[in-house]
């Protein structure tokens, strides 16, 4: 007979061993499934049309009977789900590394493992929440995903949305420029919860709920309509902004072919691109050249380097912005020593250095090596990672006629980060995603970047080393993309609007709204014990039928 009290329910499922669920193959399988679902959402594939309903199938695993079982699928469901995204990152520690392939492996899965933790907040949260909230669940799992993500944000080391798959979906992505990507995640939450409360009223022999899967699909058809009223809005303003005229320098080279010649061979590589693009125009044609993230090997504001980057400057009439490391030498003798800082440089027509940014937020294992300070041993232990200082500020630099924030590499993926950069005209993100191979990270890393033009309502030039390279408005459509791993020396137009968004003057407000919903929205509920108003006959029915 099935358990007649929630007491009982919970006795059963302690009794369940790990073995017992291993057996429970139906079920590993949908989570393993569902979690794959994951990399099918974000690109290259970006089947973003599936996201309305890809988290129906884990919804359909969690069972009210089973709470031990449930966490124990969530970290399942987080370390196949992020293993499968972040694969990539084997590509990056072996070739730069001394970290043989079987090591690396258990590095990523380890990542995974680690990194998938968010899960387990939320998926074990499911049914507390319907049984405190009721109905209100479908409204406060969203919110909870939103506090989840927002928080992952300042842990994680390549911070992933779940509402960035989107991005080439106009009507929905404008939703962005009012809640930045948070409401975009919450707004595919709540479309799933609501379907997903079709699943546990069937399960419970409960009325459809028609109220809930009627409001969510008002809701995104609201959102829907009025993303398309907006994007139409902001073309009308793009249609009549100023332009400028970007060349975008893009390489087909790998990293292990640039570590393979010289450094004066890199750097003249580069230099020739730029010549061939300036005998193309006349000069003036092209308000800005662009070279990517570690561009050049050397320092590029002295010596013969700055010169011929000036002579560069000078001869095709144009403003260049150079990305390329900075040391800084202090000191003399025994007590010499240098601070290097992954900086860009913004180079006059006149060939004067207009300024310089220093990354503010250098990546760990990458650009440094965490607590290699404390422990010296660690750099002979792990060798690749670089030893590289952090800006002190997210500055602009001013140019002939627009202010230019230019985030380096990853740090275009941080939202409260971009938006510390004062009152820029247009954001210039170059990056080298060439450590990662022809995999899915430069297409992950693209993606995320571009939510930043809608978000802050400025266009934004993204100049990849080896590609992603491209141009995405403020209203988020893009052009001018490039394919990883190819040779381009292309000139793009930039309509220069300037659109003003909540979300550049109000910041996350909206996860603040979601954290005091959540907060408030428990403190209020009454505790009610059991699913909400199951039938006794049915209590139990799933899992703990098999086990009678």
């Amino acid at each position: 007979m099935p358990p007649e009290s929630s007491a009982e329910v919970v006795h059963a499922d302690q009794a369940a061993t790990p073995a017992s669920r291993w057996r429970d193959l139906d079920r590993v399988v949908i989570v393993i499934g569902s979690a794959a679902l994951l990399s099918l959402l974000s690109t290259p594939m970006n089947l973003h049309w599936l996201h309305w309903v890809a988290y129906l199938p884990m919804l359909w695993v969690l069972r009210e009977e089973t709470p031990r079982a449930n966490r124990w699928y969530a970290w399942l469901y987080g370390l196949v789900g992020v293993g499968l995204i972040f694969r990539w990152i084997v590509e990056s520690i072996v070739p730069f590394s001394n970290i043989p392939m079987p090591l690396a492996w258990g590095i990523l899965l380890l990542f995974a493992a680690v990194f998938g933790l968010p899960y387990l907040l939320l998926w074990p949260a499911v049914h507390p929440l319907r049984r405190r909230l009721g109905d209100g669940w479908i409204l406060a799992l969203p919110a909870l995903q939103v506090v989840i993500e927002y928080l992952s944000m300042y842990v994680i080391l390549f911070p992933y949305n779940h509402g960035v798959s989107q991005y080439r979906f106009p009507p929905t992505w404008q939703l962005a420029s009012v809640t930045g990507v948070w409401g975009l995640t919450y707004l595919l939450f709540f479309v799933n919860c609501a379907l997903g409360e079709v699943i546990y009223r069937r399960r419970e022999g409960r009325p459809f709920p028609t109220r809930w899967v009627a409001v969510a699909v008002a809701v995104a058809s609201a959102v829907v309509i009025w993303g398309s009223l907006r994007y139409e809005r902001v073309e009308r303003v793009l249609a009549e902004a100023p332009t400028i005229n970007v060349g975008i320098i893009q390489t087909d080279k790998t990293m292990t072919h640039r570590f393979s010649q010289s450094r004066r061979k890199t750097f003249h590589d580069w230099v020739r691109e730029t010549q061939l693009l300036a005998s193309a125009i006349e000069p003036g044609d092209v308000d800005l050249v662009v070279w990517s993230e570690g561009a050049s090997p050397y320092n590029v504001h002295e010596g013969s380097v700055y010169e011929v980057i000036a002579r560069l400057a000078r001869t095709g009439g144009f403003e260049m912005l150079i990305g390329g490391g900075t040391v800084v030498r202090h000191g003399r003798g025994a007590d010499r020593w240098i601070e290097a800082h992954n900086s860009v440089y913004l180079f006059g027509r006149d060939g004067a250095v207009l300024g310089r940014y220093d990354k503010v937020v250098p990546l760990p294992f990458g650009e440094y090596l965490p607590l290699a300070n404390v422990f010296p041993w660690l750099r002979d232990l792990i060798k690749g990672p670089g030893d590289f200082r952090a800006g002190t500020e997210p500055n602009v630099m001013v140019g002939e006629s627009w202010r230019i924030a230019a985030p380096i590499c990853y740090e275009a993926v941080l939202p409260s980060l971009c938006r510390r950069f004062p009152r820029p005209d247009v954001m210039v993100n170059v990056t080298n995603d060439a450590w990662f191979g022809d995999s899915a990270a430069p297409h992950q890393h693209a993606m995320l970047a571009t939510t930043r033009a809608t978000e802050l309502g400025i266009p934004l030039i993204r100049s990849g080393y080896t590609g992603i390279s491209m141009v995405v408005e403020p209203h988020g459509r893009i052009y001018g993309e490039t394919r990883p791993f190819t040779r381009e020396n292309l000139v793009l137009r930039v309509r220069m609007a300037n659109i003003p968004t909540p979300y550049r003057r109000f910041g996350d407000w909206f996860v603040l709204l979601c954290a005091l919903g959540l907060v408030l929205s428990w403190i209020v509920a009454p505790w009610r014990r059991g699913a909400p108003q199951v039938p006794p006959a049915l209590r139990g029915v799933g899992r703990l039928d098999t086990q009678k």
